[in-house]
């Protein structure tokens, strides 16, 4: 495999480059968008090869520009202030729907925008709509500009909306009349009432 193939970017790309190409490929195939989906896990495995062929450019990138002795005592540094390689490893646990543990190695690095954009993913996997919101809007407040966290926020509080739009609406059916209704059937069952 390829790994600037997959990214479709050339060898000599910059970072920058290679990034954006990254995020536009996990948006176009994020596995949020095949829920029941014939092609659910075809888009998963191009997920897997998405996420391998970043993790190895950039670590090519980091082994090549630093020496051995400046690559360990920079990796010191890194468990402190959180590497990309760590926050792709969580992407690839999210991904593989390994929540838990997704949440355990996210407890161990710091609360970068990246963090709170993939704290806020995890939440929602697990159902804490709440929560979700509230760190994916962080993570937006921290970088606005990041396309991904701003959709990734934007589908949530639209899927929030509908919700809550749907279950007033059908509460909405229940007047006056029907309370009154309920009320005599509950009279004529139970000669207690």
């Amino acid at each position: 495999m390829n790994p600037y193939e997959v990214l479709g970017v050339s060898e000599d790309a910059d970072e920058e480059t290679i990034k954006k190409a990254y995020r536009a490929l996990v948006k176009k195939y994020h596995p949020d968008k095949y829920v029941n989906n014939p092609l659910a896990d075809l888009a998963s495995e191009k997920i897997k090869e998405i996420n391998k062929a970043y993790d190895m450019i950039m670590n090519k990138n980091k082994s090549s520009s630093y020496s051995q002795n400046t690559s360990y005592s920079r990796q010191g540094t890194e468990q402190s202030t959180g590497s990309t390689s760590d926050f792709q490893r969580v992407r690839i646990l999210i991904n593989q729907s390994r929540i838990r543990e997704a949440m355990d190695m996210l407890e161990g690095l710091p609360k970068t925008a990246e963090w709170y954009y993939l704290s806020g993913m995890t939440r929602l996997r697990v159902g804490w709509y709440d929560q979700a919101i509230s760190y994916l809007q962080t993570a937006v407040r921290m970088e606005p500009n990041n396309i991904e966290y701003r959709s990734a926020l934007n589908n949530v509080m639209n899927r929030n909306t509908t919700y809550t739009t749907t279950t007033s609406t059908n509460a909405g059916c229940c007047g006056p009349c029907d309370c009154c209704t309920a009320c005599l059937a509950f009279n004529c069952i139970c000669p207690c009432f």
